[in-house]
């Protein structure tokens, strides 16, 4: 008996030696994740944090919190994968990525929209009801072909049917082109005006603003204009009893590149030895632009608050919703059609993997109701028009 129990001891002992490197080379493994997995949880959260300072801290003080709002929603998806990460192992670090979870999701409305309750509700237009296109038409340049888009964009204008439409990067000129496209819109029963870059240095053509109306427009002005180029313009439009001020804006853009954004900001640059420097100029761009843009965001800001008439806001911002040129201008004042109706995932600009919203349609508050919002994916430009229809409220 004693030899059996002891061949038993030494056969048990075995089998543990046996099983024990294995075991403590997988506790080892999930040990060396969760380190890094710390390290990833606390940068996150940090990340995070920065995008929400993006919205209020201006990028002429300090830069620090661009990039964050920049790829806020990336941020966000990355700490809930940390805390999915910490709820499977049953740690106390979950709370740290809840909690940043709680924080930062007051901004994940601006990026994703259920459809449920828009695709319950069915929308009857009146008369009342106001539809904006706000579009950047790229100088209706195809960029693959490098034909024109005049034909198109008006084609999709006809069939849109929009009240009043804000153009940027609109190229006008006394071409036949241009003068088809315009004679086309006058059927359609719009007025128009056009705006350009004032250092063209020819009156007759320019790429800058167009603004078509089937409603009067009363009178027009440059909103704002610096050194360089002209940022925005205004028009008042007679709609019915009442005055309404449309602005169209253009803000500064990032300063990419298109070689940039095919070159340096795609897979390529991986094999790229001059990777570094070329992502470092990049990013000097972004930053110098995202002061730029601040001030052009809070002039503009200004002149919306001393409209006498109410406003609606539209264009192309150049900036994501986490940002202090969005915050700035949209303020507490104006509703973000988006927001209001928009359904799924949004973005703008065709370019850069379709991570950006950046063109806005904004009616102020407590005058008009937004009914629809809708955007396209044309491939006559860079960036989606998009098209909101709204309602003045009865008071």
């Amino acid at each position: 008996m004693a030899r059996n129990r002891a061949d038993y001891y030494h056969d048990e002992n075995r089998r543990v030696r046996r099983v024990r490197p294995e075991g403590a080379g997988r506790r080892m493994a999930l040990l060396l994740i969760d380190v890094v997995m710390v390290v990833v949880s606390v940068f996150a959260a940090v990340a995070l944090l920065g995008g929400l300072l993006a919205k209020v801290v201006n990028p002429e003080s300090t830069t620090l919190f661009v990039f964050a709002g920049l790829f806020y929603q990336i941020i966000y998806l990355v700490n809930i994968a940390c805390a999915l990460w910490w709820v499977v192992r049953w740690k106390r670090w979950f709370l740290l990525s809840l909690a940043m979870l709680l924080v930062g999701s007051g901004n994940i409305g601006l990026f994703y929209r259920s459809d449920i309750r828009q695709k319950s509700e069915e929308v009857v237009r009146t008369r009342e009801d106001v539809k904006l296109v706000t579009y950047n038409v790229m100088n209706f340049q195809n960029g693959e072909s490098g034909e024109d888009n005049f034909e198109r964009v008006s084609e999709w204008l006809n069939k849109e049917g929009a009240q009043i439409v804000c153009l940027q990067e609109a190229f006008f000129s006394s071409s036949k082109s241009f003068g088809d496209f315009k004679d086309r819109l006058k059927k359609l029963g719009y007025g128009f005006f056009t705006n350009a870059d004032p250092n063209n240095g020819d009156s007759k053509s320019g790429s800058g603003y167009a603004m078509f109306s089937t409603y009067p427009i009363v009178r027009h002005r440059v909103a704002d204009a610096d050194s360089q180029n002209v940022n925005g313009v205004w028009a008042d439009v007679k709609i019915g009893r009442d005055t309404v001020r449309i602005f169209n804006l253009h803000l500064q853009s990032t300063g990419i590149s298109n070689e940039e954004r095919k070159g340096t900001l795609s897979h390529r640059i991986i094999d790229d030895s001059l990777a570094y420097t070329k992502l470092s100029q990049i990013a000097h761009k972004v930053v110098d632009n995202y002061r730029v843009r601040a001030g052009e965001a809070r002039n503009v800001a200004s002149l919306v608050e001393g409209s006498p008439y109410p406003v609606v806001v539209c264009g192309d911002f150049n900036d994501t919703p986490v940002s202090y040129t969005y915050g700035h201008l949209r303020s507490r004042e104006l509703l973000d059609a988006y927001v209001e109706k928009g359904r799924g995932t949004e973005f703008t600009f065709q370019g850069l993997y379709n991570l950006f919203r950046i063109d806005y349609i904004l009616p102020q508050k407590d005058v008009f109701e937004v009914k629809t919002y809708d955007s396209y994916d044309l491939d006559y430009s860079d960036h989606k028009p998009i098209v909101a229809t709204i309602r003045p409220i009865e008071k």
